[in-house]
């Protein structure tokens, strides 16, 4: 039995976006017809593979604690907020990234972007789900959750910039969002609105049992081309435009048996460099 079943899914969408079909379940109505409406053009006729799964609860009676809006990819929680329409862009984020494999535009890293003591941070995406669990302890620490678990490094200025859209979807689509549910809290999720330089880089280390270290320059890079989703497609200047951006940046390596304690280290860390 899927353990997500008990949060009680009432609607599902299907789409097929490129090669990929896929079903999308929520447990609100509303987000299920935005999303309708938003991707309309790639609706197609029921998908088995649940994909995404949606969790945006009913606004509480006033008084009443607030409950998060949560999105899964799979059965791992990889966005969780107050904000309903911050949940929805990142799921359009998540869909926008089934076609980075045949973009050459710019180059597509498996990868994230955090704040970590106000130092624009570089991590696999594959951590997202652990920062998930840290809940207010990653707050404490100073670290700020992404909506995104890819990043787009641009080829000319190796640069972390926004992603270049290309699905076909309505101008005003998350104003659309928000008028089917008011905020329910603050947006406390990071995505990338402008070009970023990144300041450190933080990957695993080779040795799982290594603490917090500083890193060779040759591992990281090696570490996030084996991220890239388009080399291929962009080769050797993807691959130089990745140098330049892990030459600029500080990079580290850490063991991930516990995610809270290494990012409460680099956290630490990353105080002396802000």
């Amino acid at each position: 039995m899927d353990k997500l079943d008990h949060l009680g899914w009432v609607v599902s969408v299907s789409f097929a976006i490129g090669d990929v079909r896929f079903a999308v379940r929520s447990t609100s109505p509303a987000f299920g017809a935005w999303l309708s409406d938003a991707l309309g053009s790639f609706v197609v006729d029921d998908v088995e593979e649940y994909l995404y799964s949606v969790v945006v609860p009913e606004p509480p009676p006033r008084g009443r604690a607030k409950d998060f809006c949560v999105l899964y990819k799979g059965s791992s929680a990889i966005v969780r907020t107050l904000d309903p329409v911050a949940l929805g862009r990142a799921l359009l984020a998540e869909l926008e990234g089934l076609g980075f494999h045949e973009r050459a535009d710019a180059l597509y890293v498996m990868g994230s972007v955090i704040d970590v003591s106000g130092v624009p941070t570089l991590v696999p995406s594959s951590v997202v789900p652990t920062l998930m669990k840290l809940g207010r302890r990653a707050a404490k620490l100073g670290i700020g959750i992404p909506g995104e678990l890819a990043v787009a490094i641009d080829l000319e200025t190796a640069s972390v910039v926004p992603v270049r859209p290309s699905l076909d979807l309505p101008d005003d689509v998350l104003e659309r969002l928000a008028d089917t549910r008011p905020r329910a809290g603050s947006n406390s999720v990071r995505f990338v609105e402008t070009s970023e330089v990144v300041g450190a880089i933080l990957v695993p280390a080779r040795d799982p049992r290594s603490p917090l270290q500083t890193a060779r320059k040759g591992y990281v890079l090696a570490n996030l081309a084996g991220l890239a989703l388009n080399l291929q497609e962009v080769g050797g200047r993807g691959l130089e435009a990745l140098g330049r951006f892990v030459g600029s940046a500080s990079c580290y390596e850490s063991a991930w048996t516990d995610t809270g304690d290494a990012l409460a280290r680099f956290a630490d860390l990353m105080k002396g460099t802000a």
